[in-house]
């Protein structure tokens, strides 16, 4: 495992210090465990497109409909419901947590959704790691169950 220091915060980006703050993952279609009526444990990784750095969005600054809503009317594919863990699960994984809601968005993104920050998974090198850590990150969410967000 690379060090996660290794990967600096680009201007505009901070670490997110409110232990209890809870990060809104949305489920899509693609992250669904049909068979048990949950989230995969897909759904709390990156996928490819996003470098490393899965989004999020934060309790603090938008709330779970909004970020649903958002999904739904921006994304490939609707949001089937939101999952969350907090910023100290997060780091418990060896992960941290990132607001990155105040730096440029990517090419194509004309802005950021509502209270996006993103959980970083780039020194992770092996696909074990992050199987490891998405599978915890699952078991935190599913605790808590879905935060409602109709």
């Amino acid at each position: 495992m690379t060090d996660l220091t290794s990967f600096a915060l680009r201007k505009g980006e901070y670490l997110m210090a409110d232990q209890q703050e809870l990060l809104y993952r949305q489920v899509t279609i693609h992250t669904w465990d049909e068979v048990n009526r949950r989230p995969s444990s897909k759904a709390f990784e990156p996928v490819d497109a996003d470098n490393g750095m899965a989004s999020y969005s934060r309790e603090s600054k938008t709330t779970a409909k909004l970020a649903r809503q958002h999904h739904t009317t921006n994304a490939k594919s609707p949001s089937l419901g939101v999952w969350a863990v907090t910023v100290q699960e997060v780091e418990t994984e060896g992960l941290r947590a990132v607001d990155d809601s105040q730096s440029t968005p990517p090419p194509g993104l004309a802005q950021w959704p509502p209270g996006h920050c993103f959980v970083d998974y780039r020194h992770l090198q092996s696909k074990g790691e992050i199987r490891t850590v998405r599978a915890m990150l699952l078991a935190k969410a599913l605790a808590r169950q879905e935060v409602p967000s109709i």
